[in-house]
């Protein structure tokens, strides 16, 4: 009997938890909107707060069987003969939960065991970093080959584990800046929350405001991990340009969740707010009203949805029009590339131009006008082009994702040339244009003029050649009219695309990273580097229905490119609000 009251009490509390779950996430989700502009801490509290009363309020429920509970009960025969099915699922859920968290576990003693300490002057620069941080706790640095990213293991006994490729892949300050953010975790005892964490997630496996919390969670983690690392000087810019290198390396995850990896959470998003810190605003006084609103709904156990996350604020909606940034304003920002222009298509205005007339190399952006040029011959999309030693690149040497001999059709050809910027593509399509190579740059320069261009000269397809030169205000204009060929938005707006190479399927991913990420609609992409152009980035994006043009020429680094554009973009959205 004691038996049956038992399982009825926890089932009850389960079914319960469907409803009282949602309100936590109500509320959680409210105190998040507020709390979006200050530190990753309050936002990261809100979130183990918010798991902890997941747990707990099925837990309290259960073990809370007072009359009126037994009462309530036998109102509900029909749902009491379900119970013994619904705990026995659920209890067959949380076995399958907790095999995945014990594989976990595994995968984290296994992969200690067979690491190998780091050389003496590594673990000398850890102990240091570790200091610096004002961590106490030994931890020990180990390297493991196949890993993608250091990771921090263990609560008692911490390591920090690093692929042995990036002592020699990053300079050695952008490893210690990957290193600081693992301590980062040392310190703070995340890999216990984590483990904690990940026991919620096995016992309310079936509430989808618990993976939304324990995402969020982890996402604000890795935020916190950056702010104290940030801490130490310079050390903001050289984390951001770390990170960036390890997108760039585009390395599959081969840790489970309960490993902290420095991978981990946004990149992108990450790498925006080491480069550009955002002002934190709101502090403990108005985290606070937002707590005590919080123990008043739970008090009361209110039933009504809270406001949505992004709903906007009473103070913003006070706001007057004419507080707005008129259009024709110029933004006046600090970007680090030499030469800028934003365009707004739909009326023409200059939104912001950077010494935008300086004619310039362009490197890849090239393939805009290759592709355009390509698709108004119509040419045999599906005929087959041969990659041969006349497309190897004897100027730069770079590196290609095809051999000589490989076999494409001119349609893979094109989205190869687009999306992952091969150069040997991009030849292939000028080699075998009527009347080759020649008859391509005669056809390209046509078409150059007719865009009513006077700045820009072509000499190849590939633009390797520092002698394929524009302007940011002509690039502008290659770029909105590339817009207008729908091959070309389909395939440089997508992620990531499959084609057939030499018969076989094969994965493309954009080179410009900021597609398909949160808060971006890119419907035209195009990125480039050579040693004379430096990074360059060319892209029309939406700003609400409003199509812009952002052309950035001769950025210094990757990671400065993904910041201008972000500093533009959230620009123009508080314009548009």
């Amino acid at each position: 009997m004691n038996l049956d009251i038992a399982m009825n009490a926890w089932g009850l509390a389960l079914v319960n938890f469907v409803w009282q779950g949602a309100v936590v996430g109500a509320v959680a989700a409210l105190l998040l909107a507020v709390l979006r502009g200050a530190s990753a801490r309050w936002r990261y509290a809100v979130c183990a707060i918010s798991l902890l009363a997941c747990l707990g309020l099925p837990l309290a429920q259960c073990l809370d069987l007072s009359p009126a509970d037994a009462e309530f009960a036998g109102e509900l025969p029909p749902l009491l003969e379900q119970m013994p099915a619904l705990v026995s699922a659920w209890a067959l859920g949380t076995a399958l939960m907790l095999a995945r968290l014990a594989l976990g576990l595994a995968w984290v003693g296994r992969t200690r065991r067979r690491s190998t300490p780091a050389p003496a002057e590594w673990q000398a620069r850890l102990d240091a970093l570790a200091r610096r941080l004002g961590l106490r706790r030994p931890v020990s640095l180990r390297l493991l080959p196949e890993l993608d990213g250091p990771i921090a293991l263990g609560t008692l006994k911490p390591c920090v584990l690093l692929p042995a490729a990036l002592l020699t892949r990053l300079p050695v300050d952008l490893v210690e800046a990957l290193l600081a953010h693992e301590l980062a975790h040392v310190r703070r005892w995340d890999y216990a929350a984590n483990l904690l964490q990940s026991a919620v997630e096995a016992l309310l496996f079936f509430h989808p405001v618990v993976w939304w919390l324990s995402a969020r969670m982890r996402a604000e983690r890795e935020l916190v991990a950056d702010e104290i690392s940030a801490e130490l000087p310079g050390n903001a810019r050289r984390l951001a340009r770390a990170l960036h290198e390890l997108a760039e390396l585009d390395a599959p995850r081969s840790a489970p969740t309960i490993a902290l990896a420095a991978r981990g959470g946004n990149l992108l998003g990450r790498i925006e707010r080491l480069l550009a810190p955002r002002p934190q605003a709101t502090g403990w006084k108005l985290a606070l009203p937002a707590l005590l609103i919080a123990a008043t709904s739970f008090v009361v156990q209110a039933k009504s949805p809270a406001p949505p996350a992004d709903a906007p604020a009473p103070a913003a909606q006070a706001v007057a029009p004419q507080a707005k940034t008129p259009p024709a304003q110029q933004l006046k920002l600090p970007v680090n590339a030499k030469h800028v222009a934003v365009i707004d298509d739909a009326t023409g205005e200059v939104l912001m131009a950077r010494d935008a007339d300086a004619v310039v190399p362009i490197a890849s952006l090239t393939k805009l006008l290759t592709a355009m040029v390509v698709l108004d011959a119509k040419l045999d999309p599906d005929e087959k082009l041969r990659i041969t030693g006349d497309d190897v690149d004897t100027l730069k040497h770079s590196r290609s994702r095809v051999r000589v001999g490989t076999q494409m059709t001119r349609q893979t050809a094109l989205e190869m040339a687009l999306l992952v910027s091969e150069n040997r593509a991009a030849s292939a399509l000028a080699r075998s244009f009527p009347g080759g190579e020649a008859g391509f740059v005669k056809a390209v320069n046509a078409k150059v003029r007719s865009l009513g261009l006077t700045q820009t000269r072509i000499a190849e397809a590939t633009g390797l050649s520092p002698d394929n030169t524009s302007t940011a205000k002509e690039m502008a204009v290659i770029t909105a009219a590339a817009a207008r060929y729908r091959e070309i938005e389909r395939i440089t707006s997508v992620k990531k695309a499959k084609a057939t190479v030499d018969g076989r399927p094969r994965e493309l991913r954009n080179t410009n990273r900021l597609v398909g990420s949160k808060g971006w609609n890119i419907r035209v992409s195009k990125t480039g580097y050579t040693e004379e152009a430096g990074r360059c980035l060319a892209m029309r994006i939406l700003n609400g229905k409003r199509p812009i043009t952002v052309v950035l020429l001769d950025a210094d680094g990757s990671a400065n490119r993904l910041r201008d554009a972000a500093l533009i973009r959230k620009s123009l959205a508080r314009q548009r609000d």
